[in-house]
């Protein structure tokens, strides 16, 4: 089976790094330009760390990445600690992962490099005609490179526009300020809640610079700012020592940190799918055919393309009820958590600093008898482990149902790894 994937950004490696693994032939079309301002850092909790590891990626990704310890909420005025919820060993222990960030340009060399020396076909040309129905793409040259399956890896569509600046500790260091000294010596992503906006502050590689990225409730016509104190009067002065610029960037989703690791989760259920479709398909033919001493060939037989091709459009019509409703679950929850996190002074702004007060990750680190944040998030951080076995039950279904299926040539795109779903199949 002959993947294509489209793209150039993690999403694109990643994909190609999974369904190389199962087996598959793989050419990642490397030509279009990543969208501007993208913000340079990148979360990774514990669901997508545990499919680093099945990936045989963790281990480079932790020789760039800084492990986080504790997330910290803070009052908007004075920086007041709500509180640090533990985000280190028991987070690992219970949902076997650890909660990384890392430079999006290490990561995304690491993925790179990883794909290359497994032997994946990378091409750095530009797309200008894709033709679903075919599995096809022609190339700017004239090229037409024919495959089994057609990938859209990058979502270059962000629903948020945010304000973003870095901050090298250097800079931080130099003000020997103990206020500011406490931001950046502990490993902790630190979130300023405020009324109408938020901001976030995490460390990249190995805490030599900072991020911060300020999400405002109206995100669509965001005025130039020129520093952190024209957007956020009033607020704690901490982020703004020394004074620095803000531009533009891009957040998508926002607030939850789950971009990444649900780009891992559907490469890996993407990949684990095509990967059984294409062992049972090869499995089928040694059995039916009438000489099973002729030596295996790598060029499909006439009549396991005819299946491949039959059964593609329903494969990956299951590949969409597994983790369309996950990624649509993920957006409707990123808004909530805005929500929450920008609520205006009052009672409800009171009950959330609150329940925000014992918060944990785990159960085991929240404190008091509610325990409404372990609860909410720890189906989703600990899915790394479900997804594949999930993928598996179901193309088992599946497969019992379909295959081996009618012959004829159906086409097979599918577009967008978590956002744009486009079927290019009759």
């Amino acid at each position: 089976m002959k993947v294509l994937i489209l793209g150039t950004d993690i999403e694109a490696f990643v994909c190609a790094i999974a369904c190389f693994r199962e087996g598959l032939d793989v050419v990642v079309i490397n030509g279009r330009d990543p969208i501007e301002g993208t913000i340079p850092g990148v979360h990774i909790p514990p669901n997508g760390t545990y499919i680093l590891q099945q990936l045989d990626l963790l281990d480079a990704v932790r020789e760039k990445a800084d492990i986080i310890e504790s997330i910290d909420f803070r009052r908007y005025a004075d920086g007041g600690l709500i509180r640090a919820m533990p985000c280190g060993e028991d987070v690992c222990r219970v949902y076997g992962g650890i909660w990384v960030t890392i430079h999006r340009e290490d990561l995304l060399r690491i993925l790179q490099d990883r794909a290359r020396s497994l032997g994946v076909s990378i091409r750095n040309a530009v797309v200008t005609e894709m033709l679903c129905e075919s599995a096809e793409v022609i190339l700017d040259d004239g090229e037409h490179i024919l495959g089994d399956v057609l990938i859209g890896a990058d979502d270059n569509t962000p629903n948020q526009v945010t304000y973003q600046t870095t901050i090298s500790k250097k800079h931080l260091e130099a003000l020997n300020n103990p206020r500011i000294d406490e931001l950046w010596q502990r490993k902790s992503v630190t979130a300023w809640l405020g009324p109408d906006q938020h901001a976030i502050l995490y460390p990249l590689p190995h805490g030599e610079i900072f991020t911060l990225t300020i999400y405002r409730a109206d995100s669509h016509n965001l005025p130039q700012a020129q520093t952190i104190q024209e957007t956020c009067p009033g607020w704690d002065d901490r982020p703004n020592h020394p004074p620095r610029p803000l531009h533009h960037s891009h957040s998508n989703p926002p607030h939850e940190a789950q971009e990444t690791a649900l780009h891992l989760e559907d490469a890996l259920v993407l990949s684990t799918l095509l990967g059984l479709l294409n062992l049972h398909l090869h499995l089928h033919l040694q059995t039916s055919s009438p000489s099973p001493s002729q030596p295996y060939s790598s060029q499909p037989h006439p009549s396991q393309t005819n299946h491949l091709h039959s059964s593609l459009p329903s494969l990956l019509h299951l590949y969409s009820s597994l983790r369309k409703p996950i990624a649509d679950h993920n957006i409707l929850s990123a808004r909530d958590t805005q929500r929450i996190f920008q609520m205006r002074d009052g009672l409800a702004q009171r009950f959330r600093d609150w329940v925000l007060s014992g918060a944990g990750v785990t159960r085991a680190t929240e404190i008091g008898w509610v325990r409404v944040v372990s609860a909410r998030v720890e189906d989703r951080l600990g899915g790394g482990e479900m997804v594949v076995r999930e993928a598996r039950e179901r193309f088992d279904e599946w497969r019992r149902v379909r295959l081996p299926g009618s012959v004829g040539r159906a086409s097979c795109g599918i577009g967008g790894l978590r956002r744009r779903w486009y079927s290019g199949w009759e």
